[in-house]
């Protein structure tokens, strides 16, 4: 019966194994995206492999660019309203920040560029002389 006993207890190894081998697949198939999704946005970081890829998302990110280049738009009106006074200076820093940010923005080519809008310019000068 020794036989036996050492036959059951291996078996009952093997199942324990299969069933926590199982178990974890199922908890990373079913559970994984979801804690991806929340680690993203928890930690703000689009730039992780893992895309949060949700009609808001991708909404919101087209419509970000086109606010973005309409603002950059208005403020190169203000620069140039602005000439010679003492504001020009300040309103040339902010031109130039908003530039800086649309164009890293428009760079990433796997998280926010996907959802960039194809009218608008890949990158933009600043054309406002200094």
């Amino acid at each position: 019966m020794d036989g036996r006993g050492e036959l059951l207890r291996m078996l009952a190894v093997i199942v324990v194994i299969v069933l926590v081998v199982v178990g974890g697949l199922l908890v990373y198939w079913f559970a994984g995206p979801s804690v991806a999704k929340l680690d993203a946005r928890v930690r703000g970081d689009i730039g992780q492999e893992y895309i949060i890829q949700d009609a808001r998302t991708r909404v919101g990110t087209y419509e970000w660019f086109y606010d973005q280049y309409e603002e950059i738009q208005a403020t190169e009106l203000k620069v140039r309203i602005a000439k010679g006074a003492e504001e020009e200076s300040g309103i040339r820093m902010v031109l130039a920040s908003m530039i800086a940010e649309y164009n890293a923005m428009a760079r990433k080519e796997h998280t926010r560029a996907q959802w960039m809008p194809t009218d608008l310019p890949y990158q933009i000068e600043m054309e406002v002389e200094i």
